[in-house]
């Protein structure tokens, strides 16, 4: 497994950054804390991945946005939020866009159907771009620590998870009789 990582990893990880790809992108994190990829590699490549698919989409959006959402109205759809959140908060929309679960690779499109022009664009793309890169690729750098203490602490959740399957059955055998009991001393009729 560390072999096919060391081969395809990054490659994996260009591609899963061309979508929204922050599980992987967080594994490779893992990954590199363990020794198995080098992080600024996957840093660089996540990055490369998630520009290059951001300003396609953009110039798509400028040459053909208007096509594709009368084509697809699903994207229609999802474009009708993306205006709304562009015309509110602007700059700031398009530079936090891609920390925006599910319209994240509609967004670029939108924005150059809005004609933004490239260069505005362009200059808050690329340190999003950069940001998320790095912050998610280091989160999973990060998070590999903890998942160590987990596995380590693992012992101790099965052994508790043994405890309360066991003990569920008795509970529930227990409150059955004792409402059951309950309900007898209803139906006895005090003289």
């Amino acid at each position: 497994m560390e072999h096919f990582i060391q081969n395809y990893g990054y490659w994996a990880v260009f591609l899963f950054a061309c979508v929204e790809g922050e599980i992987a992108l967080l594994l490779a994190g893992v990954a590199c804390r363990y020794g198995v990829m080098s992080l600024p590699l996957v840093m660089l490549t996540a990055f490369l991945g998630t520009l290059i698919t951001e300003q396609c989409l953009f110039f798509v959006g400028r040459l053909y946005g208007s096509r594709l959402l009368n084509k697809y109205p699903l994207l229609a759809q999802k474009s009708l939020l993306v205006l709304e959140f562009l015309k509110k908060y602007n700059s700031i929309f398009i530079f936090g866009s891609r920390f925006i679960y599910g319209i994240r690779n509609v967004t670029p499109i939108v924005i150059g159907v809005a004609k933004i022009t490239p260069l505005r664009f362009s200059s808050l793309n690329v340190p999003a771009a950069l940001i998320w890169s790095v912050a998610v690729a280091g989160l999973g750098y990060t998070c590999a620590d903890l998942l160590e203490t987990a596995k380590q602490n693992l012992r101790y959740l099965e052994i508790a998870a043994l405890v309360l399957l066991t003990l569920t059955p008795v509970y529930i055998v227990y409150r059955k009789r004792s409402a059951a009991g309950k309900e007898g001393k209803k139906n006895i009729k005090k003289p």
